[in-house]
């Protein structure tokens, strides 16, 4: 069945629409970010090409300062909203990271995988992850307007294995569920230490899941 509503703001009719942007941010009817995720690859393509005309030293420092100040905000702005699922729009996003490593002076011969490490750079998954957990953090903690209890159920036990702000895990159906923020998080959340939920500040969380072992092997966890 289905239903026809017609939408007002004031007098006047809310035309429907498949796609919008919002915020920075494409969203379309289906829930799917593959136009946001394209969006955001084409402007950090775009700043690295200025950097690549603008700049003739490409040693280490100067392009990872310059990667994490002017292109990878383009990946990661509002990711806990958009985070893609879909395998051919992580990739799309890990491409900009593995072009951008790729002109720094002696790098090029190296596999993704060897600069990635020798640079201490997280995956994109990785990256993302962490931003997931950096924003769950932030509304347990009342830095984000948003009342947790409405969305997941904590379990607030002490006598669960590992910390005791666990979050309930609740059964979905559809794939779009199964991604959205709320419903995503809870196994990584729960395997993070209790002095990460209990942390009283950002930096002193972002200290503690440095060691967890769903981020082991990456050194990027405290950069910008």
């Amino acid at each position: 069945m289905k239903f026809n509503f017609k939408y007002k703001m004031g007098d006047q009719e809310l035309q429907e629409t498949e796609e919008e942007k919002d915020l920075g941010m494409y969203v379309n009817s289906s829930m799917k970010f593959g136009r946001q995720c394209a969006e955001s690859v084409k402007k950090a393509n775009r700043m690295i090409c200025i950097i690549k005309r603008n700049f003739t030293n490409f040693d280490r420092k100067v392009v990872l300062n310059l990667y994490k100040a002017l292109v990878r905000p383009h990946l990661d702005y509002c990711v806990p909203v958009w985070k893609p699922y879909l395998r051919k729009d992580i990739q799309l996003l890990a491409g900009v990271q593995r072009r951008m490593t790729k002109i720094i002076h002696g790098m090029r011969n190296k596999t993704y995988e060897e600069r990635l490490k020798e640079l201490r750079l997280m995956t994109i998954e990785q990256r993302h992850l962490r931003q997931d957990m950096i924003t769950f953090y932030n509304i347990t903690q009342g830095r984000i307007n948003m009342q947790v209890d409405n969305y997941v159920d904590i379990l607030r036990e002490s006598n669960t294995r590992g910390h005791n702000m666990k979050i309930r895990p609740s059964r979905v159906r559809l794939e779009v569920q199964r991604n959205s923020y709320f419903k995503r998080i809870w196994n990584a959340w729960n395997k993070l230490p209790q002095e990460a939920v209990t942390a009283q500040t950002l930096n002193k969380f972002k200290n503690s899941i440095a060691d967890c072992g769903i981020f082991k092997g990456r050194g990027d966890l405290l950069s910008r």
